[in-house]
């Protein structure tokens, strides 16, 4: 798989921390570093948000967007449909964090966001119908499926999450270039500051 530009950020950030180009024995690794640019950039993302939200822009850069395809599986004690929430996402006003969900082949009609007591309190009512809407609500990594019953043979789903970049499936991530240069100084920044709290408590134990 070709590196993306986080890989690039990381080597980045790095080769500021080592001084130089590092060598195989460095101590500081990409793998953590990686860690330190995905928190950056989701930092990055929800400053982005609150700005454009002051310029009246009630959306999501798209350029923070990713997609995922998800298998849908059956709950049985629930009786129920289930997908399992792909990545870690930016946590959003609203819920905005998971974006659009879908099915694959309806892009357009949208699977819309309940309460995760939707069920119980509607129960009976004329809303608890959505007319004729399919929702989902979340519990924890899962998302439970209203108004899509086992029978309908839904398989798979659509999700789009901000800032959705560590899961299990990776998506392709391409970080927008003018965001790149303050995302290498934010991760050597977070790298550092983490170095030095547990040179702190090494030495406060020392002392002890």
């Amino acid at each position: 798989m070709e590196r993306d530009s986080r890989f690039v950020i990381a080597e980045q950030a790095q080769r500021i921390i080592n001084g130089g180009t590092p060598t195989p024995d460095t101590e500081v690794r990409i793998e953590e570093l990686l860690i330190y640019v995905d928190q950056s950039f989701s930092k990055m993302i929800k400053a982005s948000y609150f700005e454009n939200r002051q310029d009246g822009i009630r959306d999501v850069n798209g350029a923070f967007l990713y997609s995922f395809i998800v298998d849908v599986a059956e709950d049985k004690m629930r009786g129920m449909l289930k997908a399992k929430i792909p990545s870690a996402y930016v946590n959003l006003p609203l819920g905005t964090g998971i974006y659009q969900v879908s099915q694959v082949n309806d892009m357009f009609n949208t699977i819309i966001p309940v309460n995760v007591s939707f069920l119980a309190l509607s129960r009976g009512l004329k809303v608890g119908s959505m007319e004729g809407r399919q929702g989902y609500f979340v519990e924890n990594t899962s998302m439970f499926f209203v108004n899509i019953k086992p029978s309908d043979n839904v398989d798979k789903v659509l999700i789009k999450l901000a800032g959705g970049i560590q899961g299990e499936l990776d998506p392709e991530v391409e970080i927008p270039v003018d965001m790149q240069a303050d995302l290498v100084g934010f991760t050597v920044q977070m790298y550092m500051q983490q170095r030095q709290a547990i040179k702190d408590d090494i030495n406060d134990n020392n002392k002890n």
